[in-house]
């Protein structure tokens, strides 16, 4: 008797070793299958270029340009959530998309954007727009901190989605005429990486230090200023 406890105590352990193995053996061959569909579905995407992907592409940003500008939702420094055609309606417009964890972007570029601000802000409706969840207390001390002059609105996803903005495009530049139509944009114009649409090479930022490349995209910038005003 006593051995037939033994034995069936025995085919018990062995039974559920093996569930507990064939269980396993099955959850690694389901992960290694998910693993293989992931990269699958992966390696279809990498063909698909610009966002949201990769940086959005010269096709992409070609889209915007002659068209309406997109309009989203954001929250002013006061708090308010407003749509951006009551912010910019009726005027020519600078839309600059950037991101706090930006430095070239944001904190080495964007105090430059003052100086056009001061010299052409009767003309034309500036909005730094914050592609952030930070709060209200936050943006005053992240304008102390770069300084920026510029009025800030907060804004996330909407904003994102319709300009296909990735965190590899930041700053995001609109320029928009009196009558809503998107003149041109420029991202990233702190880098040797800047790119334009209508498209323009700019092989002569390569070689040139930051500060360098910053004060030729300032003048570009300015151009197309004058542009929309006229």
């Amino acid at each position: 008797m006593r051995f037939i406890k033994i034995f069936l105590a025995v085919v018990f352990i062995f039974n559920v070793s093996f569930a507990v193995n064939s269980a396993e053996s099955i959850l690694e061959r389901t992960q290694n299958l998910n693993t293989t569909v992931e990269t699958v579905k992966e390696s279809k995407e990498e063909k698909k270029l610009g966002y949201p992907y990769y940086p959005v592409s010269d096709e992409q940003l070609a889209e915007y340009i002659g068209k309406n500008y997109k309009k989203f939702r954001g929250i002013t420094e006061e708090g308010k959530v407003v749509n951006i055609k009551k912010l910019i309606d009726g005027k020519p417009a600078v839309l600059i998309f950037f991101a706090i964890g930006d430095k070239p972007g944001t904190f080495d570029f964007l105090p430059n954007m003052n100086r056009l601000y001061e010299k052409y802000k009767d003309k034309v409706a500036f909005v730094a727009v914050l592609l952030s969840r930070s709060d209200k207390e936050e943006v005053q001390e992240l304008k102390k901190i770069l300084p920026l002059k510029i009025p800030v609105l907060r804004a996330y996803n909407e904003a994102i989605s319709r300009y296909k903005i990735t965190k590899l495009d930041v700053p995001y530049i609109v320029f928009i005429d009196k009558e809503g139509k998107v003149r041109h944009i420029i991202l990233r114009p702190e880098s040797e990486m800047i790119k334009e649409s209508p498209k323009v090479e700019h092989p002569e930022y390569k070689g040139k230090s930051q500060s360098q490349r910053i004060e030729m995209s300032m003048k570009t910038i300015e151009k197309y200023i004058q542009e929309i005003i006229k």
